[in-house]
C-alpha cells in the first residue's frame, strides 16, 4: 500500500537528515533493562528501505548491553511546530560488520570520531573538574539498526487529530484510530 501518510512520514525524516536543526533529528530511545523502561536522546543517521532506522552509539553504553539482553526498542519523534508525533517500534541489531563499521568511522569527521574514544566507558563516575581523556588508538563505535515493525503517527490538528497504526506485514498495514 501507498499511503499518502507513510510518503509524508519518509520525507520528514529524509528532511531531518538534510536539514540542521529540524526537530526530527534527535529522537528519544527507549529500551529496557530489567523490565525497566530507560530512554535516552540519541541521533538519527540515516534512514533505509522499510523505515530502518540507523544511529550510533558507544559500544560500552548501557543501551547495547540492555539491547544485547533484549532487542525491543522504541523511537519517539516529536516536530513542534507541526504537532506530529511518530512512535517506531521493533527490534534493535547491533551492527557487528566490521568492514560495514569501518566505511562508516571512515566517513565521520573527527570531531564526530571523539565521542567514541572516551578512555573511560559512557556513565563511569568522574570527579567534577576530572578532565575527560581520550584514546588516539582505540575507539567504541558502534551502530544501531531499528528494524521497525509499527510506526503510530498522531497528527494534532483542529477540527480532528489524526492517529493511524502501520504494521508491517508483507506491506504496510494502515488502521486508523481513536486519537
Amino acid at each position: 500500500m501507498n499511503s499518502i501518510y507513510l510518503t509524508a512520514i519518509k520525507k520528514e525524516l529524509q528532511t531531518a537528515l538534510e536539514t540542521y536543526g529540524h526537530p526530527f533529528r534527535y529522537f528519544t530511545c527507549g529500551t529496557i533493562a530489567n523490565g525497566t523502561p530507560k530512554q535516552r536522546t540519541v541521533v538519527l543517521r540515516a534512514v533505509e528501505n522499510n523505515y530502518k532506522l540507523i544511529f550510533y552509539t558507544d559500544k560500552r553504553s548501557a543501551k547495547v548491553e540492555q539491547l544485547r539482553n533484549n532487542s525491543a526498542i522504541s523511537a519517539l519523534f516529536y516536530h513542534p511546530d507541526k504537532k506530529l508525533q511518530l512512535i517506531f517500534t521493533g527490534n534493535a541489531k547491533i551492527v557487528t560488520d566490521t568492514k560495514a563499521l569501518h566505511n562508516v568511522w571512515t566517513s565521520l569527521s573527527d570531531n564526530a570520531k571523539k565521542d567514541y574514544t572516551t578512555q573511560k566507558a559512557p556513565g563511569s563516575s568522574k570527579e567534577p573538574n576530572e578532565i575527560v581523556d581520550y584514546l588516539s588508538n582505540r575507539n567504541f563505535f558502534c551502530q544501531i539498526e531499528i528494524e521497525t515493525e509499527r510506526i503510530e503517527y498522531l497528527k494534532l490538528e483542529k477540527p480532528q487529530h489524526q492517529r493511524i497504526l502501520f504494521t508491517k506485514q508483507d506491506w504496510w498495514e494502515e488502521q486508523f484510530l481513536i486519537p
